[in-house]
């Protein structure tokens, strides 16, 4: 199981995304598509870009697995199970430790490869793109509520 975090305090999204759940199909496809077009303009390239200039030599393949979701909210997915590293490892399995290294969970339940030391702090190199985007998604939002006439 993947895991979800969010960055970013809005007040009242639990609400928000309770209410999603209630719109009519065609109004949470729009809102997905624009939640789509979001993460591509904000999101993808910030975590592509962080990943190449922070993630050390496993920046590269980290940065080609960061994909867009299709969620009613702005999301992706980093890492997948394909093995793209010459010693069998995904992507998702070097994503934390080249972030954190040996500290932190994954270090401190089995002790992390030598080869990733303290970590490079690559994923707090990312920020740049969350107000931007939330600022148009939330534009998107208030369009598909007064189109739908809803929430």
């Amino acid at each position: 199981m993947a895991l979800k975090t969010f960055e970013t305090y809005v007040d009242g999204l639990d609400d928000i995304l309770r209410a999603f759940r209630k719109l009519p199909k065609e109004a949470s496809a729009e809102l997905r598509q624009a939640s789509q077009a979001v993460a591509d303009k904000h999101m993808a390239p910030a975590w592509r870009e962080a990943a190449i200039n922070y993630a050390g030599p496993w920046g590269t393949k980290i940065a080609e697995s960061v994909k867009v979701k299709k969620d009613r909210v702005p999301a992706v997915n980093i890492g997948g199970q394909r093995k793209k590293f010459s010693n069998g490892a995904s992507p998702t399995m070097v994503r934390y430790l080249t972030d954190k290294g040996d500290r932190g969970r994954a270090g401190s339940q089995k002790r992390a490869p030598e080869a990733f030391g303290q970590g490079t702090d690559w994923m707090q190199n990312v920020r740049q793109y969350q107000g931007g985007a939330l600022q148009e998604w939330a534009k998107a939002v208030d369009q598909i509520v007064l189109k739908w006439g809803y929430l």
